[in-house]
C-alpha cells in the first residue's frame, strides 16, 4: 500500500494540515513502513503507516511492527491549554525563585549569628539611633511645653485687650515646631517597629533552623 492511508473511517473535506503535523507526516513517510500510527478521533479509529490527517488534534500512538507501543505523540495544545501551561510554568518558576531566595536568607542568617543572644545584641545596636532621635525630640518637646506655658501666662494680661502679634506668632511657631517634633518621633517609632519586626522574624527563623539541625556560625573567643 506504500504510504497510502489505511483508515477505518475517512472524513471528507479535510482542511490544510498544521505545518508541524505535515512535517511529521513527511518525516514518517521517508522512514519507510517501519511503524504504524493510530488514533481515536470523533469516536472513530484511524490507522496508517504515517500519521493520519484525521489525527491532527488527537494523541497518536506510534506502534512497532509487532504492534507494541513505541511512543505516544501528544496532540497539539489548545490556546487555553497553552495559556494554562504558561501560567503554571510561571508559578513554578516564581516558587523556585522564592525557595532559592529563602535558602540564601537562611544561609546568611546562620553565617551572621552564633546564637539568639547575638541577635538580641544586634537588635539593640540597630535601635540605638532611633532611640536617640526620640530622646532628642522629647527634650525639645519638653522645652516647647515650658515655652508655651510661659506664652499662655502672658496672654492672661490681655484678657480684655488684643493679644500682641509677637505673642500670637510665638504661639503659632510653637505649634508648628511641636508638630514637626511629633512627626520626627512618629517616624522614628515606625522605624523602630520595622527593626523589631525584622529581628523578631530573624530570631524565629534562626530558632527553626537550629531545631532542624542547621549549624550556625562558630565563634572562637
Amino acid at each position: 500500500m506504500g504510504h497510502e492511508l489505511m483508515a477505518r473511517e475517512r472524513t471528507p473535506g479535510r482542511g490544510i494540515l498544521p505545518a508541524a503535523f505535515a512535517f511529521l507526516i513527511l518525516v514518517s513517510g521517508s522512514a519507510g513502513a517501519q511503524t504504524m500510527y493510530t488514533c481515536v478521533a470523533n469516536g472513530r479509529t484511524y490507522s496508517g503507516d504515517r500519521p493520519p490527517p484525521e489525527c491532527s488534534n488527537s494523541d497518536i500512538r506510534e506502534l512497532n511492527r509487532d504492534g507494541s507501543l513505541r511512543r505516544v505523540i501528544p496532540r497539539p495544545l489548545t490556546a487555553e491549554e497553552q495559556k494554562a501551561r504558561a501560567i503554571e510554568a510561571k508559578r513554578k518558576a516564581e516558587e523556585e525563585e522564592r525557595a532559592l531566595a529563602q535558602r540564601r536568607r537562611d544561609r546568611s542568617l546562620l553565617e551572621a549569628y552564633a546564637s539568639e543572644q547575638e541577635i538580641d545584641v544586634a537588635r539593640t545596636k540597630a535601635l540605638t539611633s532611633s532611640n536617640a532621635v526620640v530622646q532628642r525630640s522629647q527634650v525639645r518637646l519638653d522645652r516647647m511645653a515650658e515655652e508655651r506655658k510661659r506664652l499662655m501666662e502672658e496672654t492672661e494680661f490681655y484678657k480684655n485687650r488684643e493679644t500682641p502679634e509677637t505673642i500670637k506668632r510665638a504661639l503659632a511657631n510653637n505649634d508648628q515646631e511641636r508638630a514637626a517634633e511629633l512627626k520626627i518621633i512618629k517616624d522614628a517609632q515606625s522605624e523602630m517597629q520595622r527593626i523589631n519586626d525584622r529581628f523578631d522574624a530573624d530570631k524565629k527563623r534562626f530558632r527553626e533552623l537550629v531545631s532542624q539541625g542547621s549549624q550556625p556560625a562558630q565563634r572562637t573567643y
